[in-house]
């Protein structure tokens, strides 16, 4: 398994990137794997440092990748917030008028995912992705 700490601000998210992208690639991800993977991994960090605190100080998130046969595991985990974004409902509005601002991220991570979890354990939120691969 490998293990990314980084604190709740916007400029760790480059680098943050780069590391997944060079780990997936070593755990045998195809390239449009990899392009999903980063795609959620931003979306879900970004995510938690714009909208899980309630204070201006430094919090640690922790990524984890790891490979299964068939998959590479994403687990994001966080000390903010409780929020479970799986909870958040998919439907599409009918219009651009009836459109409401936000979730359009969760959208994005669930549909490049083959599947997410969610739990809350130890005041600490824990997000799950599996993205599935062959080889």
């Amino acid at each position: 398994m490998h293990v990314r700490r980084i604190a709740n601000r916007i400029s760790e998210l480059r680098p943050l990137s780069t590391w997944a992208v060079a780990v997936a690639r070593e755990l045998g991800c195809p390239e449009d794997r990899c392009f999903d993977v980063d795609l959620c991994l931003n979306e879900a960090v970004s995510n938690v440092i714009r909208h899980a605190y309630d204070d201006r100080e430094s919090h640690e998130i922790v990524v984890e990748l790891a490979r299964e046969p068939d998959a590479l595991v994403m687990g994001i985990e966080d000390d903010g917030r409780p929020f479970d974004p799986l909870s958040i409902s998919m439907t599409c509005a009918a219009s651009l008028e009836d459109a409401q601002p936000g979730g359009r991220g969760i959208m994005l991570l669930r549909g490049a995912a083959d599947s997410t979890g969610y739990e809350r354990r130890g005041g600490r939120n824990r997000l799950t992705a599996r993205f599935a691969i062959r080889g």
